[in-house]
This record gives C-alpha cells, sequence and structure tokens, in this order.
C-alpha cells in the first residue's frame, strides 16, 4: 500500500523534523589576494602579447579559488604611410603617420593560448572570447597554489540564503573563476548530466549536490532513489528517510526503478489532470499541506555500467521521464564517466538541456557532452565546466569539496530522527503489461505479439504453399500478401517445420517459370 499510493512515504513516520546544523561541514577561512602577483601576471599578459603585434590591455583582474580571471581590452590594429620630409640642411627624413586603425579581433588572442601558456609557465590556459556581458576577452591562469572550497560557505552565502527563500531545489555548485559563489535549481534545469574522467571531481559534486539538498529538504519535500552500480559512492546515505527505497547496485534493480518512477509518474499526471494543476508547484498549492507531493529525484552515479548491461531499457526509461516527469516533480541528476556517443546517445543529450563537464581525456569527449571544447584543459579536483539550460557558453566553476565524515555526520542526523524505518523494496515488475516502457511500444517488431501471425495471414500463406507446391520465397509471401519482410521470413519457416514448403528453391520463381520467353536483342 506505501509503494502503490501516490505518496510513496505514507508509512514512514512524521515527527516534527529538525533541519541539520550546517556547523556540521567544515569551514573555510578567507585567503588574502596577492595583488602583486597578479600584477605582475597581468604585465606578462600584456608583454606577450605585444611580442606577437596585440595590441591589448589588462583591465580587470578576478581572483578565482583555482583559476584566476584577466579581463584584456582588445587594442587596434593600426595602418601607416610614410611621409618624407626635408630639413632645412637638405636631409629626407621619413616618418610614419597613422591613416586608420581597426579593433583587434578576437580571434587573434584565443590563437595565442599556448604562446601564453609557455610564457606564464602555466600547465594549460582558457581564453573565454567574449566574458559574457562585457566587451573583455577572458584568460583563465591557474593558480599557484589551489584553494578548496568547503560546501559550508556557499551554504551561508548571502546569494544562497536569498535563492533559497523562492527557488523549489537550488544548489550550490562552487565559486566562479572570478570567485563569486555560483548557484542552480534543479526545478528549473529540469534535469542535470554530469561527465568526466575518473578522479576528475565528478562523484564529490553529486555528494555535495546530495547533502545540500538534505540540509534544508524534509522527506515531506523530497525523496531519493539513488541508483550506484560501483556500490561504493552513494550507499553511505542508505539510513536517511528521505530514500524511497535502499540505495541500488543491481542492474536489473535499476530497470526496475526506472519502471517504478514511470508507474508513479503516469499516477501523478493523472492527480494533476483532476485538479486542473499544470505542475506539481500549483497541485501543492490548491491541494493543501496535508496532501501535497514530494519531488521525487533519481540519482544514477555511473551510467555507461548500466548502458553496458541493459542499454534498451535504461535509454528509453531515463527519456520518457525526462520528458514528461518535469510537471510531476520527477528530476533526474545522471552522471558517467564514459561520455561516448553510445552512452550519452543523442536522443539522451537532448532530453538534458543542462550539463556539467569535469576534466575529460579528449577533445572528442569535450564535444559529445558539452557541443564545444575546453573540457579537455580543465585541471580536475573539482575544477569543471557548467553548461545552464539558458546559455550557449560553458561558465568555469570549481565545485565545493565534501568528505566523507561530513556526509556521514549529516546521514546521522536524519537516521536518528527516522525511528529505525527502513524503506521497503519496490514491486517487481516481470509482465508485459507492467512495464511502461515496452507498453506503450507495442508497434515494435520484437514485441510478443508481432512475432506471432495471426491465423488468418497463416492460413493464406497455407493457401499459396499449395497452389506454388511448396516452391515459394520469402519475397511472394512479402507481395501476395503484404506483409513485411521479417514476418514473410516467420510465415517461411514455421510452413518449413509443417511440411508445405520447400526449404530449397529453384532460382526462378515458381509462378513464372515455363510462362513466358526470353526476348532476343534486336539488331542495333
Amino acid at each position: 500500500e506505501i509503494i502503490a499510493s501516490a505518496d510513496p512515504f505514507d508509512g514512514v513516520p512524521k515527527p516534527p523534523w529538525t533541519l541539520p546544523s550546517l556547523n556540521l561541514l567544515k569551514s573555510q577561512k578567507e585567503r588574502i589576494t596577492d595583488e602583486a602577483t597578479h600584477k605582475k601576471t597581468a604585465a606578462s599578459i600584456e608583454s606577450t602579447l605585444a611580442e606577437y603585434g596585440v595590441e591589448g590591455n589588462v583591465t580587470e583582474i578576478r581572483p578565482g579559488p583555482t583559476v584566476t580571471l584577466y579581463g584584456i581590452r582588445p587594442g587596434w590594429t593600426r595602418k601607416y604611410k610614410e611621409v618624407r620630409s626635408k630639413t632645412e640642411s637638405g636631409q629626407t627624413i621619413t616618418t610614419k603617420e597613422e591613416i586608420g586603425k581597426v579593433r583587434v579581433k578576437v580571434d587573434k588572442i584565443a590563437a595565442l593560448d599556448k604562446d601564453l601558456a609557455l610564457q606564464l609557465k602555466a600547465p594549460s590556459i582558457r581564453i573565454d572570447a567574449p566574458i559574457p556581458g562585457t566587451n573583455l576577452v577572458g584568460i583563465e591562469v591557474p593558480n599557484k597554489i589551489a584553494d578548496t572550497v568547503y560546501l559550508q560557505t556557499q551554504l551561508l552565502s548571502k546569494k544562497f540564503s536569498q535563492i533559497i527563500k523562492t527557488d523549489e531545489l537550488p544548489f550550490s555548485l562552487g565559486k566562479g573563476s572570478g570567485g563569486d559563489v555560483q548557484t542552480a535549481d534543479i526545478t528549473k534545469m529540469p534535469h542535470l548530466l554530469v561527465a568526466g574522467a575518473t578522479g576528475s571531481g565528478k562523484s564529490v559534486f553529486v555528494n555535495s549536490l546530495i547533502t545540500g539538498l538534505l540540509t534544508y529538504k524534509t522527506p515531506q519535500d523530497l525523496r531519493f532513489i539513488m541508483i550506484d552500480p560501483k556500490r561504493v559512492e552513494l550507499t553511505v546515505y542508505n539510513g536517511i528517510p528521505h530514500l524511497i527505497t535502499p540505495v541500488i547496485v543491481d542492474t536489473l534493480e535499476a530497470v526496475n526503478a526506472l519502471r517504478w518512477l514511470l508507474e508513479q509518474m503516469d499516477e501523478r499526471l493523472k492527480l494533476l489532470s483532476d485538479v486542473s494543476a499544470r505542475d506539481i508547484k500549483s497541485y501543492n498549492e490548491k491541494i493543501g499541506s496535508s496532501k501535497k507531493l514530494p519531488y521525487l529525484m533519481l540519482i544514477v552515479d555511473e551510467l555507461a555500467d548500466l548502458m553496458m548491461t541493459s542499454g534498451k531499457s535504461i535509454e528509453q526509461g531515463l527519456v520518457r521521464l525526462a520528458q514528461m516527469g518535469r510537471a510531476t516533480g520527477i528530476h533526474l541528476v545522471v552522471a558517467t564517466q564514459r561520455p561516448s556517443v553510445d552512452v550519452v546517445t543523442g536522443i539522451i543529450k537532448a532530453n538534458f538541456p543542462a550539463r556539467i563537464s569535469f576534466n575529460v581525456t579528449s577533445l572528442v569527449d569535450s564535444r559529445t557532452i558539452l557541443d564545444s571544447a575546453g573540457a579537455e584543459k580543465l585541471l580536475g579536483k573539482g575544477d569543471m565546466l557548467y553548461l545552464p539550460q539558458d546559455m550557449s557558453k560553458p561558465v568555469r566553476i570549481q565545485g565545493s569539496f565534501l568528505s566523507e565524515g561530513e556526509a556521514q555526520k549529516i546521514v546521522l542526523h536524519w537516521s536518528q530522527q527516522s525511528r529505525g524505518y527502513v524503506p521497503p523494496s519496490l514491486p517487481t515488475f516481470n509482465d508485459m503489461a507492467d512495464n511502461p516502457v515496452t507498453e506503450r511500444n507495442s508497434w515494435n517488431t520484437s514485441s510478443p505479439s508481432a512475432n506471432t501471425p495471426s491465423g488468418e495471414i497463416m492460413q493464406k500463406a497455407r493457401e499459396l504453399a499449395e497452389t506454388h507446391k511448396g516452391k515459394i520465397s520469402t519475397s511472394l509471401l512479402q507481395r501476395r500478401l503484404g506483409i513485411g519482410y521479417p514476418r514473410a521470413a516467420r510465415l517461411k519457416d514455421q510452413l518449413i517445420e509443417e511440411g508445405l514448403a520447400s526449404e530449397h528453391i529453384p532460382n526462378a520463381p515458381a509462378e513464372t517459370r515455363g510462362l513466358g520467353s526470353r526476348r532476343s536483342p534486336g539488331p542495333g
């Protein structure tokens, strides 16, 4: 009854929940800005550009935790003409007179990224041309000593305190390349795709996202389904009352969880239709706080492993949830360390407009996840590019660090309030009728109904076999019965099993042999 209801947590105890204190998380000391080093780097950038004939001035410096952003105002490409004049003594003097100037092309600065990295002794330099909202070209130079961004600092920031009052499911992304706090709201995304190589900070980001939501959302507001094929990243959250079912580590259970979420989505769509609500927010406002629906969030820590074992079922379930789940309060966060086209397929990308890429191994992977280059130049350890759903260019952010001990403190706080509650296992969908994915794709030729020939078609095929004395081909069955090749081939196999058709057929069709003669070519 708990699972079948629209609210899957009717059986959860409902005490007056106490939100965890942010003092359970580590704090961060403010870093002193080294202005002398920044000015020296700015002068080095200007001199390097001048050596290659590019005029530009550094007009803005934005220190960040991992990289510092230097804003360059492009100068001019000047045109001169030689003017000759004579002095009183009769000596000819040649001077240059400026006759015109044009602004330096942005692409000319962007092409010098490797030369700037060589001059500044940096591992890699990323050029943001231009900085959104300004007339400056941004050059991101890695700091010699990178600062760690802690989650507590982000959650206590003024910006996050303001959006938590208005947004539904906000979370902290980290600090931008200029040191500003970056936040996002999952309900506006409405789904998030995360990619990055091993050790780049992908799993830490997923953990900081979950922990950040746990600091201000009760089980009546938000529920999780977590899928962790690696078995070591998300299992720490077993015990929190926000879980609908224990953390899933088996592939078959993951497919079953997607089917259950599809059932929940259909149930919620009916509830919204009954009260003429457009989305879950308006439904909760109309229905009242006593019967409000919680948000449901699916967290997948490693998509590549699921796609290799149950690719078609996983892809169909994720795509349908992504297409229709937003209105019902179902949101997806999917992470993978292998952003190749066979894992992050085109239809998955189309339904995940918001994406985050950590350091990847190649330019191809960067283009797969972000549709642009840049992710292969990231520094690792939480350095990421965030592509919002409403922007065409990614933003560079240093993600928040969350240790395992901090996550365990938040989990312990919630598990102590759950009064020993253990979430139930999800029901198993074995029958075809219980499978929302295949049930709505009955036109597919792989379904049992398509594999079984109907009695009328089979009887016509038997009559054709008798007429042609068993000498029939698959193409003949196609033409005479008006069916496709796969079905005609299955009919042919069944006729052979019944002894009505011959397995070996001469080259000439049985119905045309001897009924005509080949025309001899005429003269010319």
